[in-house]
């Protein structure tokens, strides 16, 4: 009787230790996906800041030659 609990108790543990690291590998790849689409956005937001850089230098040179 003995054996059979202590048999149980180490396969509820096993199970345990499993779900623990599935959740954290699940947890690894979302954080992975998360970090890789904020470099994208940061990419496109750096992009978007040198087009709109370009727009006012553009602009600030027709005012001058208006004047």
């Amino acid at each position: 009787m003995l054996l059979i609990t202590v048999i149980i108790i180490a396969v509820i543990f096993s199970f345990a230790s499993t779900s623990k690291a599935k959740a954290s590998a699940a947890r690894e790849a979302a954080y992975r996906e998360l970090a890789e689409k904020s470099s994208l956005d940061a990419a496109e937001l750096k992009a978007s800041l040198i087009e709109i850089k370009s727009r006012l230098a553009s602009v600030e040179r027709i005012l001058k030659e208006v004047e």
